[in-house]
């Protein structure tokens, strides 16, 4: 059973008086035992270690800098927060000039305003820098060295997103609600910032913006050599920009080289993407996340083909609302899925989704923490730092924890037939396509060099893996035709020789539309799921 979704970015501004029942919690019941997967608002997982903020932050922005500490912004606190991981604790706040509110509410009240702060980095020189909405001054620069900001009025609006060229220095940002791809390049030495606590930036860096044109609404970014990738979310397109230089090196002019869909395709094109929020350019292909349709997408650039790999079904949720989208170690891309309140990996070589639950979650909000954002570390990239907005918390995952189980499948084509009926005749079932796949048990899940404890060998709870399906046949991932196991359930603890069999029947009794889709099947005990995606092809 599902709830209805919200799609407000702003879950705290929404009516909290939901009972718990109507979220929809549910047990599993396996013989004496009761099996809880989504029906606490505290899931006990060794991936993920969260650490509290001050009440009243509601971080979003996060940042790992390049010497390990973790930087978030208070989008409600209005403070810069510094986080050490090795003591686990918050080392430095640091409020933001009040003067950044200063028409932020009629009543000029900075402690009840919100400004939401989606972007933060790092430049070459080590400074901080972070984007401030509904703000008079929707850009800021914190240097770590001076405990000094400056603000910047050059830019148009507050930057959606942030990305820094390690080449060149520049930084590149979006303005969702403005329609423009901006550019911030240094032009000179800063005088001003070790005496003045909000002094202004402008004089010291140069901003050049491009109108992408109205109702493009630009969001994630990608820099690629001299190539700028964005793309438009509400317009449902990728877009190539080459930068063009003047002799000095410095950015005068963006040319579009590459569209898709160009606005001369046919009516299908059109619709091959659904909300694309981030995009990452690896190899030939260019992978985003479609934030409306639960897919991670690969769009191969040369073939010009379309390869959707939907997340895992949430039972809370319509939609998980896959994010924002960053690499990861040996090819993995992570993104996070908002309101399937998982940090989730894509392993791009063998096409393989693990998704990690995040512990906290809120039965009022549909079981979310609202992980609306987060960072790779630049040191260990197989850890992730995410942000709580609902809950006052970031959290730290750590993929040196390995799996209890893994699935596994010599089939790499599925072949669904269509229902057929002669003339007079009432329609016949649909033949039934078998899938032979394996659960195994990861004899090497107590052996951990992460400092996050190992899953524990005697939690009966979580020696308990169900199944569940997904593809990319529909809009939220739903594999619309009969599916049943052969068991519902595998019991780790019990396996002979440590790997059960297990078979998916599926029949397409729904007379899906002749294609290519992609198959996922998913194992999972409640605290991380994996899956595995077979092309599916429907005849």
């Amino acid at each position: 059973m599902l709830v209805p979704i919200f799609i407000d970015l702003n879950p705290r501004s929404q009516n909290t008086t939901q009972s718990e029942n109507e979220a929809f919690a549910f047990d599993t019941n396996v013989g004496n035992e009761s099996i809880p997967l989504y029906n606490s608002t505290h899931i006990d997982t060794p991936y993920i270690k969260e650490y509290s903020m001050q009440n009243g932050t509601w971080p979003n922005g996060i940042l790992v800098d390049k010497s390990g500490i973790v930087w978030t912004v208070g989008t409600k606190s209005h403070t810069l927060i510094s986080f050490d991981p090795k003591q686990g604790r918050v080392i430095a706040s640091y409020p933001i000039p009040q003067d950044s509110q200063k028409n932020a509410t009629k009543n000029n009240n900075v402690q009840s305003s919100v400004s939401m702060v989606w972007a933060v980095v790092q430049d070459k020189d080590g400074s901080i820098w972070f984007s401030q909405a509904d703000s008079p001054n929707p850009l800021w620069r914190f240097d770590p060295s001076t405990k000094k900001f400056e603000s910047n009025h050059l830019v148009s609006a507050a930057p959606y997103q942030l990305r820094v060229d390690q080449n060149t220095g520049n930084i590149w940002y979006t303005t969702f609600t403005d329609n423009k791809l901006g550019v911030i390049q240094k032009i000179g030495k800063n005088q001003n910032m070790a005496g003045n606590s909000n002094s202004s930036i402008s004089s010291q860096y140069k901003v050049t913006e491009f109108n992408l044109g109205n109702e493009s609404f630009p969001s994630g970014l990608y820099l690629k050599g001299d190539s700028v990738w964005v793309t438009q979310s509400l317009n449902n397109k990728l877009v190539q920009f080459k930068a063009i230089t003047d002799p000095n090196n410095s950015v005068v002019n963006v040319v579009k080289i590459l569209e898709i869909p160009s606005s001369t395709s046919s009516s299908n094109d059109l619709s091959l993407f659904d909300s694309p929020y981030d995009i990452v350019h690896l190899g030939n292909n260019l992978w985003v996340t479609e934030h409306d349709a639960n897919f991670i997408t690969a769009y191969n650039v040369g073939s010009k083909s379309v390869t959707k790999f939907a997340d895992s079904s949430n039972p809370h949720q319509y939609v998980t609302l896959p994010f924002w989208l960053r690499e990861g170690a040996g090819g993995g891309l992570w993104f996070n899925e908002h309101y399937g309140n998982r940090m989730a990996l894509f392993n791009t070589t063998d096409l393989t989704l693990t998704e990690y639950e995040i512990p906290t979650r809120d039965p009022n909000l549909g079981y979310i923490s609202n992980a609306l954002n987060f960072a790779v570390d630049p040191v260990n990239n197989r850890n992730v730092w995410f942000s709580e907005y609902n809950h006052d918390k970031i959290g730290l995952l750590n993929t040196g924890v390995s799996l209890p189980f893994n699935i596994q499948s010599s089939v790499n084509k599925v072949v669904l037939s269509k229902m057929t009926a002669h003339q007079g005749e009432q329609q016949k079932n649909a033949t039934t396509t078998v899938v032979n796949f394996e659960i195994s048990k990861n004899l090497d899940n107590n052996k951990s060099s992460s400092a996050v404890p190992p899953l524990s060998s005697n939690n009966n709870n979580h020696e308990i893996v169900f199944f569940k399906t997904s593809s990319s046949m529909t809009h939220f991932g739903v594999l619309n035709s009969s599916a049943n196991f052969s068991s519902n359930f595998i019991d780790l603890a019990k396996l002979e020789n440590n790997t059960a069999k297990v078979q998916l029947f599926i029949q397409n009794d729904y007379n899906v539309p002749p294609g290519n889709y992609t198959l996922g099947i998913s194992a999972t005990d409640g605290r991380v799921t994996k899956t595995i995606y077979p092309e599916l092809i429907v005849k």
